[in-house]
């Protein structure tokens, strides 16, 4: 242990050896004088006592003074002494250890101290309104003494501030159970809080059998259990009522009554507590769920606006520091090898967003539904818009441009699903096994062998389908290859073909008019022949599943037509008809070339004739749903007849 030079420190050995709290100046600085020269070669800095030492001492009391550390007073024969509250401080700490070993010690009193203990070192704590900050304060000050104030006329007790409160409330319940112990107290209160509560009897009994035989499972359920706080309340109020009649008190009786009050108003605190705790689990538990209602992605300001079923904020019935806490558990990652329960990403506008691991799945499905419809409009506007100038765009060729304008455009009009499919977390969600609690559509993939999906099938858009849908929009006359020709010739600007360029042109299999090249063998019209034949099949098996039994397909044809076209006149009613099959036909006759039997489904129908049903020669009919219907049969009237 190193040699103390402090000069408090010097002051409270000396006291303690003195056994006195005020020593003379003129002893202290001779005692201090021998210590010096005892010690000097173990602590150098003990030097500063050895010349001229009462000048020294007694500057350094000016400054132990002011801090309230020590006091330096004169009696009436002109003798000096330093009174050092520290030793009254070290003394009640002994006195408590004394009431560890020996209950029956009444805690120390205010009447204990003499009139020059500095008010600086005695804080005075209301057990009704500050005690519990007290407990709650980690940071509490040691070297001063509390003076605990009760609210009736009982005498407040001290403690030091190295004591603990919540040894204070061992020791309390300690002289409560000593209490129980004394001739009949047991019987008598038992009696009394059996009364007050009918029914209970055995577990009043239980209670007061654990307080007394089982102390620290006594202290346990009392911090912990609201169950036990009517009991406490019973015992504590009885006893109260029983020594409030009492004028005079002795020190035991005094000392029971600090203890009585004491386990009161920490009995109350402790059920708070409890409550709040309970209150707390809850809005967490509210708070999961939150994250688990859509849009499924929260930023910090929406997590702060959460609230339960009744509309009450959950911030509030949690603190700040709970939610901080339950969000960096969350986030934090228990195994190395798997991913936390609660994701983060961050948007472009730098607002960072948290999602729950299984609700990433929904999340993705969700917006890309959100955004396929806006991004099919954006790039149909686009493609519509250059078609009609007879300009071409690289996406319409190409695959790989097409990816890159998908993304383009989602970063534009969906950015948290732009910025959720980028987040570093993706790659290693797609190597974990989806959990039985994530909610994975068996219809929707967003991975295929651990890789992210084209955004093609994320959104799925097709670049052939998308294309032919916007050329269906074009004006009719831009159908007929002479004015067409004729029209492109006139508005687009001339450009040098390089003769590579005039050959790939030739060789291009992207033509509209169904002839054969004339570098053309019959092995190629064997395939094409193919082809129509697996369509033919498609579209039959695709009737039978339509066509209710029983039923053909020209008699479903002609009910529906009854319903859209009501027309009175034989004559215009076969016009309009013919008007719109043709419409069909010819749109049919375009897209033949892309159509695959591999794809040809329910869907695909019902897309090209939504397609149809859309365009301004038919939004005039009325019925669109018996339009709608009629469109996708007659299509497959045609598929199925297609020679």
């Amino acid at each position: 242990m190193a040699t103390p030079t402090e000069l408090s420190v010097l002051l409270r050995l000396y006291t303690s050896k003195q056994n006195s709290p005020s020593i003379s100046l003129i002893d202290f600085t001779d005692y201090l004088q021998k210590y010096a020269r005892h010690y000097l070669q173990e602590a150098p800095d003990l030097a500063m006592w050895l010349e001229d030492t009462q000048t020294t001492v007694l500057k350094e009391l000016d400054r132990l003074s002011n801090e309230g550390r020590a006091v330096l007073t004169t009696d009436q024969k002109g003798h000096r002494y330093i009174f050092v509250p520290q030793f009254y401080i070290d003394r009640f700490t002994s006195r408590y250890r004394e009431i560890e070993e020996r209950t029956e010690v009444p805690f120390p009193l205010p009447s204990e101290l003499p009139s020059l203990f500095p008010s600086a070192l005695l804080r005075q704590v209301y057990i009704t309104t500050d005690f519990t900050d007290v407990m709650e304060d980690a940071e509490r000050a040691t070297g001063v003494l509390y003076q605990l104030m009760f609210p009736d006329e009982t005498s407040p007790l001290l403690y030091p501030g190295t004591l603990p409160p919540a040894r204070l409330l061992e020791l309390a319940l300690a002289k409560i159970r000593l209490f129980l112990r004394k001739d009949e107290s047991r019987d008598y209160i038992q009696k009394r809080i059996m009364m007050a509560n009918p029914g209970k009897e055995i577990t009043i009994k239980n209670y007061l059998t654990q307080f007394q035989t089982r102390p620290s499972d006594s202290l346990d359920a009392f911090r912990h259990s609201g169950e036990a706080f009517i009991f406490w309340s019973y015992l504590c109020s009885f006893i109260r009522q029983d020594y409030a009649k009492k004028n005079e008190k002795t020190p035991e009786e005094t000392a029971l009554m600090q203890s009585v009050f004491i386990v009161e108003y920490l009995n109350n605190y402790y059920k708070n507590k409890v409550q709040q705790e309970l209150q707390c689990e809850t809005a967490l538990k509210n708070l999961e769920l939150a994250f688990q209602k859509p849009p499924y992605f929260f930023d910090m300001d929406a997590i702060l606006r959460f609230t339960d079923s009744r509309g009450i904020p959950l911030l509030g019935q949690y603190k700040n520091t709970d939610l901080e806490n339950f969000i960096k558990s969350k986030t934090g990652n228990p195994e190395s090898h798997s991913l936390p329960e609660l994701l983060a990403f961050r948007s472009p506008t730098n607002v960072r967003y948290f999602l729950l691991k299984e609700k990433v799945y929904p999340m993705i499905v969700r917006l890309c539904n959100e955004s396929r419809k806006s991004v099919k409009e954006a790039i149909t506007k686009e493609w519509h818009s250059l078609l009609l100038k007879f300009r071409q765009d690289e996406a319409m060729n190409n695959q790989a441009a097409f990816e890159k304008k998908l993304e383009a455009l989602c970063s534009e009009q969906s950015p948290i699903l732009h910025a959720v499919l980028n987040a570093s977390f993706i790659p290693l969600l797609a190597m974990e096994t989806p959990s039985q609690s994530a909610e994975t559509p068996a219809s929707f993939k967003i991975f295929n062998h651990g890789r992210l999906l084209p955004w093609s099938e994320l959104l799925m858009l097709n670049r052939q389908e998308l294309l032919t849908d916007t050329r269906i929009l074009l004006p009719f006359w831009y159908t007929i290859p002479i004015i067409s020709s004729l029209l492109s010739f006139l508005r687009r600007p001339r450009k040098k073909k390089t003769r590579a360029h005039k050959k790939e042109n030739r060789e291009s299999p992207l033509r509209t008019e169904d002839r054969t090249p004339s570098g053309s063998t019959g092995s190629a019209k064997d395939e094409r022949d193919k082809l129509k034949h697996d369509l033919r099949n498609a579209a039959l098996a695709v009737g039978k599943r339509l066509i209710p039994p029983g039923s053909s397909l020209e008699s479903e044809m002609e009910e529906h037509l009854e319903h859209w076209n009501r027309t009175l006149d034989q004559t215009a009613k076969q016009n309009l008809t013919e008007d719109v099959n043709s419409l069909i036909r010819d749109y049919i006759r375009r897209i033949l070339r892309t159509l695959r039997a591999s794809s040809f489904d329910e869907n695909r129908i019902e897309n090209l004739a939504q397609t149809l049903v859309d365009t301004p020669s038919l939004m005039k009919i009325k019925n669109r749903d018996a339009l709608l219907a009629y469109t996708r049969l007659y299509i497959l009237y045609l598929i199925s007849n297609m020679k």
